[in-house]
């Protein structure tokens, strides 16, 4: 009975947990493989006990594990959008004009910066009158109606 070379089985082994690391999310079995691999490297290289073959595994995929995770989940992964500082689309405290009436607690639509934002205010506002931005959540803005001081500058 033929049996299988362990150079060749801890490379299946690797190329197994690489495509675990597909279906499952994380980032950590991919460790494993690498850790899999070199231990296919090792015994191509040395003639290891079965044990000692175990622990160049368990060690590869560790040191792995805590030293390149980060780093590499960064390149393949990259940044959330969180740490994107383009999220706010207009700064606060711009103006716009009301399209649709907003009578709390529903939402109207107010345009500024090109565009119609869903808007809520403390008070009923109509349609066409002047607001200004004073809280930008996301996709929706909070507003307030501009006084007639506030018109003119």
């Amino acid at each position: 009975m033929p049996s299988i070379s362990p150079i060749l089985a801890w490379f299946l082994v690797g190329i197994a947990f690489f495509v675990f690391e597909l279906a499952l999310p994380g980032f950590i079995i991919f460790f494993f493989g690498i850790g899999a691999w070199c231990t296919a490297l090792a015994v191509f290289l040395l003639d290891l006990s079965l044990s000692a073959q175990l622990g160049v595994f368990l060690v590869t995929s560790l040191i792995t594990l805590f030293l390149l995770r980060k780093y590499i989940q960064a390149v393949f992964i990259g940044t959330s959008q969180s740490d994107d500082p383009y999220i706010k689309a207009q700064p606060v405290s711009d103006s716009g004009v009301v399209t649709e009436d907003i009578i709390p607690p529903a939402k109207g639509r107010v345009k500024f910066g090109g565009s119609f934002w869903k808007a809520e205010a403390d008070m009923p506002i109509k349609t066409g009158a002047t607001v200004k931005i004073i809280e930008q959540n996301n996709l929706e803005v909070k507003v307030r109606l501009l006084s007639e001081n506030e018109e003119e500058k």
